[in-house]
């Protein structure tokens, strides 16, 4: 499945693919110089970015 970048505007709660209004799960993926954090549908696992990412040293 692939991984959609969605810009937030005022909220981002429901799921654009299936329409669930519950908010999201979070999964967090190491790169070499950052963790980025992907948001997940607990519905019908649909992935987003938000371009969260955190630096590591």
């Amino acid at each position: 499945m692939e991984i959609i970048t969605k810009k937030i505007e005022k909220e981002f709660r429901v799921c654009d693919k299936c329409g669930y209004e519950g908010g999201f799960h979070v999964s967090f993926v190491k790169n070499t110089e950052s963790i980025e954090i992907i948001l997940i549908c607990p519905s019908c696992s649909q992935q987003y970015t938000i371009n969260w990412k955190i630096n590591i040293s």
